[in-house]
């Protein structure tokens, strides 16, 4: 063999081997199945995101359906009620200044008169306070 081949002569037996008819079919063969190749690949991919989709929705759907829901508040009928009049109390009872100083621990408080009137006088100012909350929390 030749070892020092011209490189003229390599470029034209490759120009003629590229000008052949049956290169250029050749050619022409491959491109469309390369095509063809590509475009299954492709539909391939659309049905495989559809198909997801599909199913994506078919389980939110599911679970929406099936999903236990609370129940369904039914409204009461409405009756129509009539209070009895209400009864007349009897007179007011006060409490006498014994029975106001036996609800307080001995010793705990006193009744005196200031500008004539009677009031309930604390000793002991911790014990005022814990009393007087409970009526102010009882008012309210």
């Amino acid at each position: 063999m030749n070892p020092n081949l011209d490189p003229q002569s390599e470029n034209v037996l490759l120009d003629a081997v590229l000008r052949d008819e049956a290169w250029q079919g050749t050619k022409a063969t491959l491109k469309a199945g390369a095509l063809a190749a590509f475009r299954r690949r492709q539909r391939l991919r659309r049905l495989t995101r559809t198909a997801a989709a599909a199913l994506i929705l078919c389980a939110l759907l599911a679970v929406a359906l099936w999903w236990p829901r609370p129940p369904a508040a039914t409204p009461s009928p409405v009756v129509a009620r009539r209070d009895p009049a209400p009864q007349t109390a009897g007179p007011v009872r006060y409490l006498t200044d014994e029975e106001l100083l036996a609800l307080f621990p001995k010793g705990s408080c006193v009744l005196a008169e200031i500008d004539g009137r009677k009031e309930l006088v604390f000793l002991d100012p911790k014990l005022e306070r814990l009393y007087l909350s409970r009526v102010g929390a009882a008012a309210r």
